[in-house]
């Protein structure tokens, strides 16, 4: 069915604290949260609280410092870089 998309209550942020992310092993979702079930691009970053559009492959670019369409996490970590790298 085209346009249906599947979630999860346990990692995004929403309204109460409460997580919601997309039913998805990528490891982006570590670091990232849905803002809105209505717009599935916009994300925030779990450790600077940027909020991003472009989905979990810009929020990764966001971790890793990949130069270029995003500003650079400043919360970020090594690991997290690396993590988010592949």
């Amino acid at each position: 069915m085209a346009g249906t998309t599947s979630f999860e209550a346990s990692n995004t942020m929403l309204e109460n604290d409460m997580y919601v992310k997309r039913k998805s092993d990528d490891v982006g979702w570590e670091y990232g949260a849905l803002m809105n079930l209505s717009n599935l691009d916009k994300v925030k970053c779990k450790l600077c609280g940027k909020v991003l559009s472009g989905g979990i492959y810009r929020l990764k670019q966001h971790i890793a410092h990949i130069k270029g369409t995003v500003a650079s996490c400043n919360m970020s970590s090594d690991e997290d870089k690396n993590k988010c790298k592949n």
